[in-house]
């Protein structure tokens, strides 16, 4: 067991000793990834916006030109407008939540291994394809107010529960669909439409659908992994024995599955 294994956290600011930073290491490289994949679509509007402005500059330069009777001309291969077109992109919905529930999976698995104190695979796996299992790490660490972005959104993700949660895992990362669990998704954007949706689903007797965004998924796993925090850090502090003992399974679990991000300045491959 290592003496100097400890964390601390007061919800600002955390204290973790040199062997966890592995396991905060790689779950910090995950929701860097996420959070480029959800800004993906807002980072290519914000290019089409600035690509828009060049054109309208353009564009001046050429009357310009003209007024004053330049000899110049150039030729695009391809039409501005057109080019601006190809930058309408989106990152389909179920994508980006089958890499959530992904990242979700992670957290799931750090805590059956905490919990249960085992790191072998064949346990872990059963451990975590038990549905009980399942639905009672979704209740305590997202679907609950120790959850601060479920609390904020209490109103609105109230009708989610853990076994319409699950389902939706399910059917996304096994059929790449949304089965009929009753949990639909539908972007940030349309959030106002969604809910009217519902409403109106309801009203008809058609089904009571409730609708998710990727950013309430994110929002709630984002919180989820900081009330996890929370709760080794109470452990800590409570037992730190039994919490240096259940942290060890954490850390083999983490350093022997955990992906290894290799940058290509770090390739000395000639």
């Amino acid at each position: 067991m290592k003496e100097n294994t400890h964390l601390l956290f007061d919800g600002k600011r955390i204290e973790i000793s040199p062997d966890i930073m592995p396991v905060f290491s790689f779950l910090m490289e995950i929701e860097k990834e996420i959070e480029s994949l959800l800004g993906f679509s807002k980072k290519l509007n914000d290019i089409k916006e600035s690509y828009l402005e060049m054109i309208d500059f353009v564009g001046f330069l050429s009357n310009k030109i003209k007024e004053n009777n330049l000899d110049f001309k150039y030729n695009f291969k391809e039409h501005p407008e057109k080019i601006a077109e190809k930058l309408n992109f989106d990152i389909p919905l179920r994508s980006q939540v089958i890499v959530l529930f992904a990242s979700l999976d992670v957290l799931f698995n750090l805590h059956m291994a905490y919990k249960n104190e085992t790191d072998n695979e064949n346990d872990l796996r059963k451990l975590t394809m038990d549905t009980d299992n399942a639905k009672s790490f979704l209740n305590i660490f997202l679907l609950n107010e120790e959850n601060q972005y479920y609390k904020d959104n209490k109103l609105r993700l109230l009708r989610i529960d853990s076994n319409k949660l699950k389902n939706l895992r399910n059917s996304l990362t096994h059929f790449f669909s949304i089965g009929r669990g009753g949990l639909s998704l539908a972007p940030n954007l349309l959030d106002e439409k969604a809910r009217k949706l519902e409403n109106l689903l309801k009203q008809n007797k058609q089904g009571n659908v409730v609708f998710i965004s990727p950013e309430d998924l994110y929002g709630l796993i984002k919180d989820a992994n900081i009330l996890r925090m929370k709760k080794w850090s109470d452990d800590f502090q409570n037992n730190s024995n039994d919490f240096k003992r259940k942290m060890n399974f954490v850390i083999d679990l983490v350093k022997r599955e955990g992906a290894v991000i290799v940058l290509n300045r770090d390739l000395n491959i000639k």
